[in-house]
């Protein structure tokens, strides 16, 4: 942080307390996202779309709410020009898709169209009206959005209000004290209605204040409250009774917002129980469903392609969407300091640091890839090493390598992958793929990216850390450097005095004892000593916490030491008011969060290990049900019966579909993405937009699920059977 900002919110804090007031920048209309923005230049060439269009109250009211700068025609065509635009790339996408797949329609059996074809045509054609109506509620999304920021913004606000009105009882320079410091949406209409008093559009504070409640009122009626108790603090002549005011709104918003997180914390409930259906148990229902519904219909639905996009690509991409519409309901409360690669005392690019060692994480991670895929391989040879020491050659080999689960490869000596003899044979100079090379491929997959990612964010994370525990330690280090400046203590030696009482606080020992070193050593002012570009404290201390403090410090100081001391009082009762809030939702949230961590390390991978098998055992069976059921049998009982049952089921689906090895490699390829994505969410609800946090818990968790994943494949195989 600059020096030139500390100067400029000085000069803020001059006006605030002294009672001039400054002018602010003009209000400007709120920028429009990136998707509203491409669309209305869209709009530039389809401006008849839009003829005579009107907003519904709902849109008009969230429009104004945001201030969006948009009118009803250009909303309207941008609705349209998204459908125009989006099935032309639906049509061209059919095209691709019908080019690609060398499909052969012919109309007299529309159950001779491929599937596949069929499903991705259905769903390109029907993807823009999908994304035409995500246009036209979008606006709705995005108030929703910031009422959700509200939970955590209004309290910080209300506080800042009340915090300057305890100083001195004066509308104007409250609104503008926390329009200064306050942070999203209510910040900035802060800021706005400063600029509208001081251009003569309200003719009072006042009136000003009360457009700004009506208009939040619709989404956060604990804020309008709060605006309301504020305003009427100012008409109380006795300042006891202006006190208890001025408390009250403070507790009802803390209030009011507890109340709004416990039931963002049950909503979350349900949404997460979804996510466990769609995640987990549908993979499951497939793999059951789509062997027997394609033997029943005659359609290769469960070829290995088919399955691959299916499990690898569908499925997670519908999983991720669910769990961003989790994520859009969980308040963040808490902005987590961001750790820069080229933090100052991290270890070089590709570097981990642990205990004094200098450790490169990228070839150990590329060496565990290529160990684990080499140890499965060693072991598959082994087996099929083995089977000529106690088996004949001929039928009884070709037999014994069924018996071994491997990947159904095309083996040139024995013709296609269908043929009855297609078993791929080392000793004929086959490519033999057997489950122990599957298995290590995934384990080697989930290890070289943890380990990735455990070198990549570990020593980010541990700064993060440590700046979070000077965080924690800030409010009370405030309240000792406020109560030692209400003694008429110089700053300098107010610090001093905070360190010998914080023997043990690093904000104490570290954040004060530099000040004073730049102060002391360098002849440095206050505001250089902390926000001096080359020297100042301020740049080692990535946290919006800290330097919203220091600047509220130093712009204090300068009013004189009791200014100060009330100003900081105040941060500190404002940090310990914002802590508690956070700690509360973590505590709802901890039941959400134990159970996503839960069904991504251990559920997810024990019940699609068992899937893995189950499908090995369906489809076995349902080809022995379709060879079994003979003309005889079918003579003999009819239509009813095995004979009748067998006859449903055609073998040559069923001879299509992925075998077991393959399946349980597709299948492990989805359990390494949807562990990554639950650990990721889970991660996100628990400390919310934290990166570091996030892949983090990812690095520890993918490798634990791969193996247990593995391990229960194995042990469900050989226990229920099956070959290969």
């Amino acid at each position: 942080m600059a020096t030139k900002g500390a100067g400029a919110n000085k000069a803020t804090a001059q006006a605030l307390y002294s009672g001039a007031t400054t002018a602010p920048t003009k209000a400007k209309p709120a920028k429009l996202p990136l998707f509203m923005r491409v669309l209305k230049f869209g709009t530039k060439y389809f401006k008849s779309f839009g003829k005579g269009a009107k907003f519904t109250p709902d849109q008009e009211e969230a429009l104004r709410f945001l201030n969006w700068q948009i009118t009803p025609e250009e909303f309207r065509a941008g609705e349209y020009t998204i459908l125009l635009l989006g099935e032309i790339l639906a049509f061209l996408g059919v095209i691709g898709l019908y080019i690609g797949l060398n499909v052969r329609i012919d109309l007299s059996d529309p159950m001779a169209i491929d599937p596949i074809f069929g499903l991705g045509a259905i769903l390109l054609l029907f993807v823009p009206l999908g994304a035409m109506q995500y246009f036209a509620r979008y606006p709705l999304k995005a108030v929703a959005r910031e009422r959700m920021l509200a939970v955590a913004y209004v309290p910080e606000i209300v506080n800042y209000l009340v915090m300057s009105m305890h100083l001195t009882p004066n509308l104007e320079r409250a609104v503008e004290f926390a329009a200064n410091h306050g942070r999203g949406k209510i910040a900035e209409d802060l800021k706005g209605v400063v600029w509208n008093v001081q251009v003569g559009k309200f003719l009072s504070m006042e009136e000003a204040l009360d457009d700004l409640a009506y208009r939040w009122g619709t989404y956060n009626e604990d804020f309008k409250h709060a605006l309301m108790l504020i305003r009427s603090s100012v008409l109380e002549s006795d300042k006891t009774k202006r006190e208890q005011i001025l408390e009250r709104a403070v507790t009802d918003v803390l209030e009011g917002s507890r109340e709004k997180m416990d039931f963002y914390a049950r909503a979350l409930h349900q949404p997460t129980v979804y996510l466990y259906y769609f995640g987990i148990l549908l993979p499951l229902m497939l793999a059951i469903i789509l062997p027997i519904g394609g033997s029943l219909a005659n359609l290769p639905l469960a070829r290995p392609e088919y399955m691959f996009v299916l499990y690898c690509v569908i499925l997670p991409i519908g999983v991720y969407m669910f769990g961003q519409n989790i994520l859009g309901g969980r308040p963040p409360t808490y902005v987590p300091p961001a750790i820069p690669e080229d933090f100052p005392g991290l270890p070089p690019k590709g570097i981990l640091r642990i205990k004094g060692m200098q450790i490169p994480y990228k070839p150990i991670a590329i060496a565990l890839l290529v160990f684990a895929l080499v140890a499965g391989w060693f072991v598959d040879q082994q087996l099929v090493s083995a089977i000529p020491a106690y088996m004949s050659a001929g039928e009884q080999r070709i037999s014994s390598l069924q018996a071994i689960p491997h990947v159904k490869l095309v083996c040139p000596n024995r013709g296609t992958k269908d043929s009855p003899n297609n078993i791929c044979d080392p000793a004929q100079g086959d490519l033999f793929i057997g489950q122990f090379t599957i298995f290590g491929l995934l384990s080697g997959i989930a290890l070289a990216v943890g380990v990735y990612f455990y070198g990549k964010y570990y020593n980010r994370k541990q700064v993060q850390d440590e700046i979070r525990n000077m965080e924690s330690e800030f409010k009370d280090a405030m309240y000792v450097l406020a109560s030692r400046l209400g003694e008429n203590r110089p700053i300098e030696e107010a610090m001093r005095a905070s360190m010998e009482f914080l023997p043990k606080s690093k904000i104490a020992q570290q954040v004060f004892r530099r000040i004073l070193d730049n102060i002391r050593m360098l002849s440095m002012t206050l505001d250089a000593a902390i926000f001096d570009p080359t020297y100042g404290v301020a740049k080692t201390l990535p946290s919006e916490t800290l330097q919203s403090g220091l600047k509220l410090l130093v712009d204090s100081v300068e009013l004189g030491v009791n200014v100060a001391a009330k100003s900081l009082i105040g941060l500190s009762l404002q940090l310990r008011n914002a802590q508690k809030i956070d700690e509360m939702l973590k505590k709802l949230l901890s039941d959400i969060t134990q159970m996503l961590r839960t069904m991504a390390t251990f559920v997810a991978p024990v019940v699609l290990g068992v899937v893995s098998a189950m499908q090995r055992m369906i489809v076995n069976s349902l080809v022995g049900t379709a060879g079994a059921g003979g003309a005889e049998q079918a003579t003999a009982a009819g239509t009813q019966g095995f004979g009748g049952l067998s006859s449903m089921f055609k073998k040559e689906a069923l001879q299509s579909s992925a075998d077991p090895a393959t399946f349980s490699l597709i299948l492990g390829i989805y359990v390494l993405e949807v562990t990554a994505l639950l650990t990721y969410f889970n991660a996100q609800i628990e400390d919310t937009n934290n990166p570091l946090h996030a892949w983090m818990s990812v690095a520890t968790s993918l490798p634990l699920a791969a193996l247990l994943y593995c391990a229960v494949v194995y042990a469900t195989t050989g226990s229920i059977g099956g070959g290969g």
